[in-house]
């Protein structure tokens, strides 16, 4: 895959979609770490960073 990750960085599209998938990824990251957010809340965030991690999944793949 790491090879296709490089290639898909010539498209604009793709790396502009696998940017704010990363961005969003980071903040995500950043949420669940903090010693305050909720249990409940750490649930939704894994959740959603592995939604974000299928969806660069299948961004990449795309390109294979």
């Amino acid at each position: 895959m790491k090879h296709t990750a490089w290639g898909a960085l010539d498209d604009a599209k793709i790396q502009s979609a696998l940017l704010g998938i990363a961005i969003l990824h980071v903040k995500l990251a950043l949420e669940h770490s903090n010693k305050n957010t909720l249990s409940c809340r750490k649930e939704v965030i894994r959740a959603e960073i592995q939604r974000l991690r299928m969806e660069r999944d299948r961004i990449l793949e795309r390109r294979v």
